[in-house]
Formats: structure tokens, sequence, C-alpha cells
């Protein structure tokens, strides 16, 4: 009994989590005052499971699975959610897409597309009050967010 309680209990919160992903993606055009349309939002995976996830979808998209780190792009992508980095080209990214660049102190950056200037696009993290003080360019991009991985403690539901 308490194994199909449990069982139950995982189905619905795996429904409701799907639901409230999928009406959140409907709704989720803005996030404070900036357009993330572009911008995959997290899909749920049991963390056992997450790497081996992340790692399949990179080689898909001849990218890389990058863990993020901080808090600039909260509620978007949280610390420890794997973005999986594909390779872009500069003249085709758009408004509302997350990108990886690297900036003038070597960092690796991961934030959104917010309007391009005839110095490049600038950037800015959710979270964060201003823009980046530096923009993105053909130089310095380093690819796009195509898809997140949102680790799951305490859940191991196999993945089909």
């Amino acid at each position: 009994m308490v194994f199909l309680q449990r069982t139950l209990g995982i189905i619905f919160l795996w429904l409701g989590v799907g639901l409230m992903t999928a009406a959140g993606a409907q709704n989720c055009a803005w996030v404070k005052g900036v357009y993330v349309a572009e911008s995959p939002l997290p899909l749920l995976v049991p963390a056992a499971s997450a790497q081996s996830v992340a790692q399949a979808k990179a080689r898909e998209c001849r990218g890389v699975a990058v863990p993020a780190k901080g808090n600039s792009m909260l509620p978007l992508y949280q610390h420890g959610v794997i973005m999986i980095v594909a390779p872009a080209d500069y003249d085709e990214l758009k408004r509302g897409q997350t990108v990886v660049y690297e900036n003038s102190y070597g960092r690796t950056v991961a934030h959104i597309l917010v309007a391009k200037t005839r110095q490049g696009w600038r950037v800015t993290g959710l979270n964060n009050r201003t823009h980046d003080g530096e923009g993105v360019n053909a130089r310095n991009l380093r690819g796009i967010v195509v898809d997140a991985i949102q680790p799951m403690d305490g859940v191991s539901v196999a993945l089909r």
C-alpha cells in the first residue's frame, strides 16, 4: 500500500510539474521585464539521470553540457541547472535567447540577449539590476543555450 501511495504521489508530482511547466511556457515570454521567449525552460529530470540526459542532448546538437553557477539567471535558471550550449552563428542570434559568451575578464557568462546595437548585443542576467557592462559580439560568443536540465533530488523515476 505504501509503495502504491508513493508511486501515485510521484505520478501526480510529475503531472503537476508538467502542467505547471506547460502553462508557464505560454506565459513566460517576459521575466522581470526581460523578453525570454527564445530561451528554453528547464526540463525537470531525476538527479540520478540528469547528467546522462544532458550529455545525450549535448551530443545531439554537437554542443556541451555546462552546469550553471550563480543566481544571475533566476528565476529561469537556478544554480546547478545543466545548460546545453550549442554552437551558434552570430548573425542568426535573436532577442530573448540565452547566450554564452566570454567577458573581458575571461569569465564565461550565460545571459539573455536584450537588444542589438552597433557594437554587438546588449545582455543581462534576469536577476541583475543593470545590463552587463560589455556586450556579445562575434568574437566572444561561445554558443546559445538550446536546452536546460534541472536535476530534481529525491525522485527516482526511470526515464524512457
